[in-house]
């Protein structure tokens, strides 16, 4: 059962964490950073986190790898009793901290940021990476009112603190009951932290701390980022279908008559053996008296050394392929379905962040454009769309500065092209849209003309855009 550390207990229990840390450099000059993010954390509800940890993970994500560890400095000078528990943090916990490519990550995003904004940084970083875990265990609770009223008291305590443990003399100026009491929470924490410390949405959030701008936001685009996470991208025989296919239709039939038709260029030794040079037909039966039932044809077939022609393509085949992605009433998308994870609109969203990640994957970054607008009719369609819009922008800042992704609004569908026009509503199809692929959302089950899909259901998602895909290109 956890408690609530008086007072009182507040001193000696950042004492013996400190103790109790894995760093091997200068606890003086660590110390007080780290008491302003175990300050942050207690104050946003992690009040279970401990010192140690916080204080360990934090110099680790501002050092990166340089990380120095307290045994390379202080094992000769640790009491028996807890040379094993302290040997076996680092190996456990600091070790695998320090191998895990997530941790360097997150370091390089918080070297990138404004200096003044870094410490925010490693508490918002350490609070996504312990406070789960924290919250899970049986821990001892602290206030940050406390560490507040407490800080002459700390600070004052700090300005003495040593180096390492080689320069306590005999025992330290901690109780050994408090450092026990210190191993027992820091080992009650060690099952919860498994696995990686920061996922790729963690990432993202602390590349852009600087331009989120309240925590509501934060947790939103949270929201959207995981979703999409959850999908997994085009497979690649689907990416492979839709390809060859783009290369074979023009991007706009009405102008094809504008542009040379294109013709032959080169040889490779791949192509469709309707492109086969004549001249390897003079194979045929060649060498046969000697190798019997094949011939000289089928052994360069064999080897891959049959010759064919190139196209040179019309350049009606390399333009970029646009995709028109429309929201319709976005008011009306803002509500969840019991049976599914999230609310409509966020599914959605998440639906054509993971679609233009699509055709990126499928054409490459310059390979094709995608235009995303809200359609609304409504004030509360315009409020909705102008507060997606700006949750959307912060995810797609890169795409738009490079003229790959456009954001936008419409109020009447022909305001909307109707060629690569995809739109997701909850009413039937409008045949006045022009749509080439009508999405029907808001139940547990969606649907494309008389194909369900059960987005909720592993899977059904990333069916429902492969089927966009066909549909658009194919």
């Amino acid at each position: 059962m956890s408690r609530r550390l008086a007072k009182e207990e507040v001193l000696p229990a950042l004492r013996a964490w400190a103790y109790c840390s894995g760093y091997g450099g200068a606890l003086a000059e660590s110390l007080p950073r780290a008491l302003g993010w175990l300050r942050a954390l207690w104050g946003e509800g992690y009040d279970a986190l401990p010192l140690d940890l916080v204080h360990d993970l934090g110099v680790m994500l501002a050092l990166g790898r340089g990380f120095p560890f307290a045994s390379a400095r202080d094992l000769a000078s640790w009491p028996e009793a807890e040379r094993g528990p302290r040997l076996d943090y680092e190996d456990r916990i600091l070790g695998r901290w320090v191998l895990d490519p997530s941790l360097l990550d997150a370091h390089v995003a918080i070297a990138a940021l404004a200096k003044e904004l870094q410490d925010r940084a490693i508490a918002h970083a350490v609070g996504l990476a312990l406070g789960p875990a924290s919250r899970a265990g049986e821990l001892s609770v602290g206030n940050p009112a406390h560490l507040r009223s407490l800080a002459p008291e700390i600070a004052g305590a700090l300005e003495t603190w040593p180096k390492g443990h080689a320069e306590w003399e005999g025992r330290p100026p901690v109780d050994e009951a408090w450092i026990a009491w210190a191993l027992e929470e820091r080992g009650h924490l060690y099952e919860g932290l498994s696995g990686r410390l920061f996922s790729p949405e963690d990432l993202w959030e602390l590349a852009h701390l600087e331009a989120l701008p309240s925590e509501s936001t934060r947790l939103a685009l949270r929201e959207i980022h995981r979703e999409v996470a959850g999908i997994a991208g085009v497979g690649p025989a689907v990416a492979m279908a839709i390809r060859r296919r783009a290369q074979e239709v023009a991007v706009d039939d009405e102008e094809a008559d504008h542009y040379p038709a294109g013709g032959f260029d080169a040889l490779s030794t791949r192509g469709r053996f309707e492109n086969l040079v004549r001249s390897e037909v003079g194979y045929v039966d060649e060498g046969r008296e000697v190798m019997g039932t094949i011939d000289l044809f089928d052994v360069r077939f064999a080897q891959g050394e049959l010759l064919f022609y190139t196209r040179d393509e019309s350049p009606l085949y390399d333009a970029r392929r646009e995709v028109h992605f429309v929201i319709d009433h976005a008011a009306e998308l803002r509500h969840k379905h019991p049976d599914l994870e999230a609310q409509t609109l966020v599914l959605v969203d998440a639906l054509a962040l993971r679609l233009q990640a699509d055709l990126v994957q499928v054409f490459g970054p310059a390979g094709a454009e995608f235009h995303l607008r809200w359609r609304e009719t409504t004030p509360a369609d315009a409020a909705a769309a102008a507060e997606e819009e700006g949750l959307v922008a912060l995810t797609l800042a890169d795409e738009v500065a490079h003229h790959r992704v456009t954001l936008g609004h419409v109020r009447a569908w022909d305001e909307a092209p109707t060629r690569g026009l995809v739109i997701a509503s909850t009413h039937s199809v409008d045949p006045k849209a022009g749509a080439r692929v009508w999405v029907r959302v808001g139940d547990e089950v969606w649907r494309v003309d008389d194909e369900a899909y059960a987005v909720g259901e592993p899977g059904g998602m990333r069916a429902l855009l492969d089927r966009i895909l066909r549909d658009l290109f194919e």
